[in-house]
Formats: structure tokens, C-alpha cells, sequence
């Protein structure tokens, strides 16, 4: 429980400084800057998918089996020269300065990726968060100084690699010797390099699918003539839901390890129990922050980009629909990642890939940023649904009670009022209120909802 507060708060402070580092680009730098940054970082996220060669969940795994120096250093050169192979390309290619600073971070990360997934291995959960809150803390150290000092776009992206090499020497000052770098090419094993990239291709091609998945939209908003700075208004769009669905990764790391408990006793009966309380717990959450951020979404935009982001309000209302949608897929992840039917997630990533590509297709030409608006909503919404059908092959719960039934229709009956009418703050907070006292209703059945000692 201790390691699982930890990890969560380390990642809340990550996305905090992420989304902190967002703000101060559209405030100082514009909408067409916001644009081009969403564009190269997700291109680079495309990359670095290919050089990290499964990252976190298949080292973990390697590492578990047996760690030493040799299989570390292997994997790390391995990376390094499909990382150069990659950037010797961009480069030739004529690549843009920001898209090749930026493939250099992701670099770096896959190299941390090393370090971090062999101290999640040996339980030093700590130490990892303590790295982590050093690496973000002098990136936006540095993005501040660029902002108030020197006010050069390229630092913005710099920041990044800075940030990155000091993780890098805090962790190889305290985990690692530096003449273990002599016996770098000594350590080389073909077949064991030859080992570890066939047997990660199924982690590789997973990661592409979601990140592709989450990130293409913006790669063919470009491709298809979409200025910089409607892309930026997407964006901010964009960043702020996905800064709300992290409660729902929180929570997920409570009860997952709950989840795999149960499957690895074969307890079925207790299993429908305890997934019910965590259908419940998911909706009820996710449909308090939807409502909140549809009510408030004009706010939001403005406290935190600026007027000159106002049309991403907009987009954030219809956007906040999909917290519920995430949410609700964090209930079937924990069983069908827990199970043996894990790959039925590669089919159901690979299938909404193909979904959302045509969808942007088809709709991108005719509406714009709001074409991809809505191809991401009914992606999202065939994701769910596929997970949740495919976790009936675990174990049938139910689809939806009546009660969800009608607060998922008010949500939607909320999110028609926000985007077409204008509404007072007063009558929002009257709103708001009325959320919240339901809430504190159902207070007794949220108490058991929420203990996972079930």
C-alpha cells in the first residue's frame, strides 16, 4: 500500500509539472508554438516507442528472471543503436531542430527506463519518486529561467534533455560505477541482445498501438492541412482531460493488485463483488470531475491558457464525456491484465486504432479539429465497450444499473446545456452543489465502496 501511495504521488507531481510546463508555453509563446510542440512531441512519442523496446513492463519482467550488469548493458546498447539509426534518419531527412532535441530526450528516457524499472524490481519505490520529483523540479527550474531571462523557444525544448541528464547522474552516482562503462562492449552477448528484441516485439507493437491510439489524431490534423494554431487550441483541449483521467490511474493502482488477488485464487464469487464496487466507485467518480470540468470548462481555459485559448472550452466539454468512458475502461484493464486473456487488449487497441484513423479520415476534411473532436469520442466509447465484453470472458457482472443508467444520461443531458448555452458561475456552482450533495447522500454506500479490504 506504502509503494502504491508513493508511485501515485510521484506520478500526480509528474503530470502536475507537465502540465505546469504546457501552461507556460501557451502563455509565453502562443497558440502556433503549442501546436508545433504537440506535433513534434507526439511524432517523437511515436519513436520512442520503437527505440525503447517495451520499456517499464518488459524489463521488469527480464529483470525479475535474472538482473546483472550484462543483461543491463546489453539492453542498453541495443537501444542506444536503434535510437541512432533513428535520429541518423531524422536528421538525413531534413527533420526539424525540435523534432530531433526532442527524439534526444526520449532517448534519455529509455535509458532512465533502465534505472527505473530495476529499482521498481527491487522494491526501492522511494529512491525512483526521489529521482523523479529531482528531474522534474530542474526541468521547470530551467523553463522558468528561459521564460523570465532569455525567451528562446529552442530552451523550451532543451529543457527536456537537461532534465533528463541530471536523473541520468544522480542515478549513476548513486546505482552505478562509471568504470562499468570499460566493460561496456566486454559484457556484448548477441544472442542475448538477439533475445530480448525478438521477445519484445509483442510489448513494442502494444505501446504503438496506444500511443498511436491516444496521439495520431494530431499527426494527421497536420497531415491534412490543419494550421499550428488550431492544433494548439486541440491541444489544451486535449492535455487538460487527460490531466483529470490520472485520478482514474490512482485509483486503479489501489485495487489492481486486489483484482490479480482474486484471479490467482480462482475466487470467482469474490471477484463479482469486488469488481461491482469498483464499477460503481468508477462511475460515480468520473461522472463528479465530467460534470465539474463541462461546468467549468470556460474557466478552466482561461485561469489556465489564456483568452486567447477560449474555443478550447468548446472542445473540453464535449472531451469530458470521455472521463467517464476512461474510467469505466480501467475496470476491465485490471481483469483482463490480470488474466490470461491479455491479449485480447492487442485486438482491441489494433481494432479502435483502425476506427479512429478512418474516422479522422473521413471527418477531418469536413469539420476540422472538431472532426477529430469527435472521431476521438466515439473511439473512446467502442473501446469501453470492447473491453467490457471482453472481460465477460472472465467473468460476467452486469452492463449498467438503472441508477448509472440515469446519471450517465444527465451527464450527457449537462454536456448538451454547457456547450450550446451560456450559463452563469452562479447557476454552475448552484449545479455543483446539487452533484455534491448526491454525493454526500450515497455517502454511507461510498464508504464501502471506497474500502478495497473486501
Amino acid at each position: 500500500m506504502k509503494n502504491t501511495i508513493i508511485l501515485s504521488l510521484s506520478k500526480f507531481f509528474e503530470k502536475g509539472i507537465m502540465f505546469l510546463f504546457f501552461v507556460l508555453l501557451a502563455h509565453h509563446f502562443g497558440k502556433e508554438k503549442v501546436g508545433e510542440f504537440s506535433y513534434y512531441f507526439t511524432t517523437a512519442s511515436i519513436l520512442f516507442v520503437i527505440f525503447d523496446l517495451g520499456g517499464d513492463f518488459y524489463q521488469i519482467r527480464e529483470f525479475t528472471k535474472k538482473e546483472s550488469l550484462k543483461i543491463f548493458q546489453n539492453i542498453f546498447l541495443l537501444k542506444t543503436v536503434v535510437a541512432v539509426f533513428i535520429l541518423v534518419t531524422a536528421v538525413l531527412t531534413h527533420q526539424h531542430i525540435y523534432l530531433l532535441l526532442l527524439i534526444g530526450s526520449f532517448y534519455l528516457d529509455s535509458v532512465i527506463s533502465l534505472f527505473r524499472s530495476s529499482l521498481y524490481k527491487n522494491g526501492l519505490y522511494y529512491q525512483e519518486a526521489v529521482l523523479t520529483i529531482i528531474e522534474k523540479s530542474v526541468l521547470i527550474a530551467f523553463v522558468f529561467f528561459n521564460i523570465f531571462r532569455l525567451n528562446d523557444i529552442v530552451l523550451m525544448y532543451l529543457a527536456f534533455i537537461v532534465a533528463k541528464l541530471v536523473y541520468l547522474l544522480f542515478a549513476l552516482n548513486k546505482f552505478y560505477r562509471f568504470r562499468y562503462l570499460i566493460t561496456l562492449f566486454k559484457l556484448f552477448d548477441l544472442d542475448n541482445v538477439k533475445h530480448y528484441a525478438f521477445n519484445s516485439w509483442s510489448y513494442v507493437l502494444n505501446a504503438l498501438l496506444v500511443v498511436v491510439f491516444v496521439q495520431i489524431d494530431i499527426i494527421m490534423l497536420k497531415q491534412m492541412g490543419v494550421s499550428f494554431d488550431e492544433i494548439g487550441v486541440y491541444s489544451v483541449a486535449i492535455k487538460i482531460y487527460f490531466t483529470v483521467v490520472i485520478f482514474a490511474d490512482i485509483l486503479f493502482k489501489q485495487y489492481y493488485p486486489k483484482v490479480s488477488m482474486y484471479l490467482h485464487k480462482n475466487d470467482t464469487d469474490g471477484l463479482k463483488v469486488f469488481i461491482l464496487k469498483i464499477q460503481s466507485l468508477n462511475v460515480y467518480t468520473s461522472v463528479v470531475l465530467a460534470c465539474m470540468t463541462m461546468l467549468f470548462a470556460h474557466e478552466i481555459i482561461i485561469f489556465s491558457f489564456g483568452s486567447e485559448f477560449i474555443e478550447a472550452s468548446k472542445m473540453l466539454i464535449l472531451f469530458s464525456v470521455i472521463i467517464i468512458f476512461r474510467f469505466s475502461m480501467y475496470t476491465y484493464t485490471a481483469l483482463l491484465s490480470s488474466s490470461n486473456f491479455n491479449h485480447l487488449k492487442l485486438v482491441t487497441s489494433l481494432t479502435c486504432v483502425v476506427i479512429n484513423i478512418v474516422l479522422n479520415y473521413i471527418l477531418i476534411p469536413d469539420y476540422g479539429v472538431y472532426g477529430s473532436v469527435l472521431a476521438t469520442i466515439i473511439t473512446e466509447f467502442v473501446l469501453v465497450v470492447m473491453y467490457k465484453i471482453s472481460s465477460f470472458k472472465i467473468i460476467f457482472t452486469n452492463y449498467l444499473t438503472i441508477k448509472e443508467i440515469i446519471v450517465l444520461m444527465l451527464t450527457c443531458a449537462m454536456m448538451y446545456f454547457t456547450y450550446f448555452y451560456e450559463i452563469e458561475i452562479v447557476y454552475k456552482f448552484i449545479v455543483l452543489c446539487i452533484v455534491l450533495l448526491i454525493i454526500f447522500y450515497l455517502k454511507n454506500k461510498l464508504k464501502y465502496i471506497l474500502s478495497f479490504n473486501y
